[in-house]
Parts: structure tokens; sequence; C-alpha cells
């Protein structure tokens, strides 16, 4: 119903103007014929006791009834019918002027809504030719791109044609260079062959000389190796003899550097107790027969990193201990060793007050 409406605005409202013009007329004709009605009303009853008169004499007549009619009643009744025709006239004049009002709207609503029709109209046809010229472009470029493809496939078959000539050419080239290379090699198969049978000659005789220059050479040889012999075993005997000797002397030597070394390493210790020793702070209430063994733990350079007491016997007090302790600390540096190979990162000594 709305999509009618909307393509047919101008007749939908005529027909609603032409409902409402029926509307008030048979309002208006529906009030004349009630004011009929009613006249007609009495002149019926009337002509029925007239009728009643004539056709039975022996009824009894009614007397006629009188009507008195009010002036001001009609006079009133006049006056609204024509407040009534005055009402309509102004309604009709004003559906009148609202009718060519809404004509007039009509017409300008219609003269826009061509008015559009012809812009679109004209958007469609600007658009028609874009999409016909936007075709006849792919067009070009897809027969462009067909063109470049054939004549990429043509290039194709024209390279893959040379290939293929080349390829026979090469293959032609090969067989003809294997031909010359097998041909070569017979010529050198059958060369070596003469040259080996050649060779195999020249080596027997050469074996047969050699063989008769090595019985002669391993005569003197067997000669010589006797004499070789008799000189390694006494080279033998002379070499286990003078390695016996020098095992004995590095022995000698070796020993006599390990107690060289003792004797170092208990200087170096005994060193390092006596300036601890030097340190030695004696407190009161000491056992003189308080006992510890002082473990130190010590740099290359002498410091001292810790110092542990262990091993201390009845007599040794806590006090002996603490004073221990830092008689090492104040004994920094410690005495270096003699030589390097005495180091010792951790050394333990008995320590006395």
């Amino acid at each position: 119903m709305l999509r009618f409406i909307k393509r047919h605005p101008i007749s939908v409202i005529l027909a609603l103007i032409l409902h409402i013009g029926i509307g008030v007329l048979i309002t208006h004709e529906w009030q004349d014929s009630t004011e009929s009605n009613k006249i007609a009303a009495q002149g019926e009853e009337e002509s029925a006791v007239h009728q009643n008169r004539q056709n039975n004499q022996f009824v009894k007549i009614e007397p006629l009834k009188t009507f008195a009619v009010d002036s001001a009643l009609v006079k009133q009744q006049i006056e609204r019918i024509q407040a009534v025709e005055s009402a309509k006239k102004r309604e009709q004049v004003e559906l009148a002027a609202k009718t060519d009002k809404e004509r007039q709207r009509l017409k300008e609503l219609k003269l826009r809504q061509k008015e559009e029709q012809a812009k679109a109209e004209q958007a469609t046809k600007r658009t028609a030719e874009q999409i016909l010229k936007t075709e006849a472009e792919r067009k070009k470029t897809e027969a462009e791109r067909k063109k470049t493809e054939e004549a990429k496939r043509l290039a194709s078959l024209e390279k893959e044609k040379a290939d293929s000539e080349r390829a026979k050419a090469e293959k032609a080239k090969k067989a003809s260079l294997l031909a010359e290379k097998e041909r070569q090699l017979a010529n050198e198969k059958t060369a070596l062959a003469q040259k080996q049978r050649q060779v195999e000659e020249d080596r027997k005789k050469a074996l047969v000389l050699e063989i008769a220059r090595k019985d002669k050479e391993n005569k003197a040889l067997a000669i010589e190796a006797e004499k070789a012999k008799a000189t390694q075993a006494q080279a033998t005997a002379a070499a286990a003899l003078q390695r016996q000797l020098d095992e004995e002397s590095a022995a000698q030597r070796a020993t006599q550097k390990r107690q060289q070394l003792l004797s170092l390493r208990q200087t170096y210790i005994s060193s390092i107790s006596a300036k601890v020793k030097d340190n030695w702070r004696t407190p009161a209430r000491i056992s003189p027969e308080a006992q510890c063994d002082l473990r130190i733990t010590q740099t290359p350079t002498g410091n001292v990193t810790s110092v542990r007491i262990v091993n201390c016997n009845s007599h040794a007090s806590k006090q002996f201990k603490d004073a221990a302790e830092k008689a090492v600390y104040r004994s920094e540096p410690l005495p270096a060793p003699p030589v390097k190979e005495l180091f010792e990162r951790v050394i333990t000594f008995e320590f006395k007050p």
C-alpha cells in the first residue's frame, strides 16, 4: 500500500478529496430527506384518514387534527440550515484552497521528481558511459595481454626449437667426440699393450739380473749381518749398562733434591712459626703447657686469608686460641718460601707459648 502511495501520490490525494466531497453531500442530503420524511409522514396520515373515509362510510370519521406552526421554531430551523450551508460553503472554499495548494505542491513535487529523474538518468548515462569506457579499456588491455602472451608463446616455441636444434648439434658433436675418443683409446690400448709386452720382457731380463745381484748382495749382507749382530750385542750391553748407571745417578739426585726440599720446607715452616712467636703477646693466666696446631691459609704474597685453631690439648684456653690467631694476623706478610715450588697455600704447624 505504501509503495503504491509513493508511486502515485497525486492519484491518492485526488481520490481522498473526492471521498471527502461525497461524504459532505451525503450528509446534506440526509438532513433534507429527514425534513421531507416528516412532512410526507404527516401527508400520509391525512391520506390514510381520507382513504378510510372513502372506503368505509360507516367508519367514524376522526376529527381533523390541526397543527400550530411555531414561527420562532421555523426561523430557528431556517437559521440553522443557513448556518450549515454557510459552513459547508466555507468548508468547500477551504477544501478548494487546500486542493489548489495540494495540487500546486504536487505539481512542484512532480517537477522536482522530473528534475531528479533527469539527474538520475544523466548519472546513469554517465555511469553507463564510464562502464563502456572501462569495458573498452579492459578489452584493449586484454587484447594487449593476449598479444603479449602470444608473442611470448611464439618466442618460447622459437626458443624450444633452437634449444632442440642446439641439443641435436651437441649430441652429434658428443657422438663424434666419443667416436674419436674411442678410436684414440683403441690406439692407446694397442700401444700400451705393446709397451707392456716390452716392459714385461725388460722386467724379466732385469729380474734375472736382479736375482743374480741379490744373491751376491745377500751373501755380502749375511757376512755384514753377522758382524753387525756382534756389534749390536756389544752396543746393547753398553747401553743397558749406561742406562742403569744413569737411573742410579738420577735416583741419587732425586733423593738428594727431595732431602734438600724437605730441609728447605722445614726451614720455611720454622720461619713462619718463628715470626708468629715473635708477634705473640702472652696474655695473663695462660698455661705454659698449652698447645694447638695452627692451620693458616695464605696467598702467594704471604697475606693471611684465614686461621683455624685445631688439635688443641686440654690446657689450651679460649684466651690462648684468640691470642694465637691474633699473632698470626700480626705476622702478615708471612715469610716467602726459599724456592717457589715450596709454596703451600695451606700450612699447618704446632704452636706453643
